[in-house]
């Protein structure tokens, strides 16, 4: 180190491994994985002619929603523990 220079000091999280944290991230990852899978089923609709799309309408409406509750939900967690390296 050079004589002026102030010292690296890594951000370290105050808290190690937040369980509420990984809890929220999975219901997060859960939801896009629901609305992939609705998704998938709907471009095979597509493929397969089905004249009946519309049902998937309200459904990724709603995993949208379902997505968009979970991550906010973990941001604001993340924020308000500070928890969010680690």
């Amino acid at each position: 180190m050079c004589q002026g220079e102030p010292a690296f000091q890594p951000h370290i999280p105050k808290i190690g491994f937040c369980e509420e944290k990984n809890r929220l991230r999975g219901k997060f990852l859960q939801a896009i994985h629901e609305q992939c899978v609705l998704q998938g089923r709907q471009t095979k609709a597509v493929i397969d002619g089905d004249p009946d799309l519309n049902r998937f309408d309200i459904l990724l409406d709603r995993a949208q929603h379902k997505k968009d509750r979970a991550k906010y939900a973990w941001i604001a967690h993340v924020e308000a523990h500070q928890c969010g390296e680690g």
